[in-house]
């Protein structure tokens, strides 16, 4: 029995590191192509749109981070509950993204994006903040 729950531990983390492996090099991809100007995107997650050659710059430097994220999201995934506090850390830090977000809507960008745009992206971000966080709990040790 202990067995079964042990692994049933380290499939819901693997299945977790997978999911965040596969959703941020997808949206690296989406992020390099904004940079490169091969398509006017929305950036995944937050649904903005931008443009300008600052921003396509910027954009480019953010891919260059999320495929780093990209590669130690598939490094957890190799041994899930050993690393299972990089699922911790990428759900805190889609929380803190969150907060930028709507620090910097209501109070800095003077509504550089729409609403809609801006509850679209935080439901996602809070969806994935709830999945890596419940992987995180659920894979904790005995």
């Amino acid at each position: 029995m202990e067995l079964d729950a042990q692994r049933r531990k380290f499939l819901v983390a693997k299945t977790v590191f997978w999911i965040g492996t596969i959703g941020d090099g997808l949206i690296a991809i989406e992020w390099f192509m904004i940079s490169l100007g091969v398509a006017g995107l929305p950036a995944l997650p937050s649904f903005f749109v931008g443009d300008g050659r600052d921003y396509r710059f910027a954009m480019g430097v953010a891919a260059l981070f999320m495929t780093a994220w990209t590669a130690l999201l598939y490094w957890g995934s190799r041994k899930p509950l050993e690393r299972r506090g990089l699922l911790l850390l990428t759900g805190v830090f889609l929380l803190i993204a969150i907060l930028f977000e709507l620090f910097g809507y209501f109070f800095v960008f003077d509504n550089l994006m729409s609403g809609t745009r801006l509850a679209w992206g935080t439901v996602v971000k809070l969806y994935l903040v709830v999945q890596f966080g419940v992987a995180y709990w659920y894979s904790r040790p005995n």
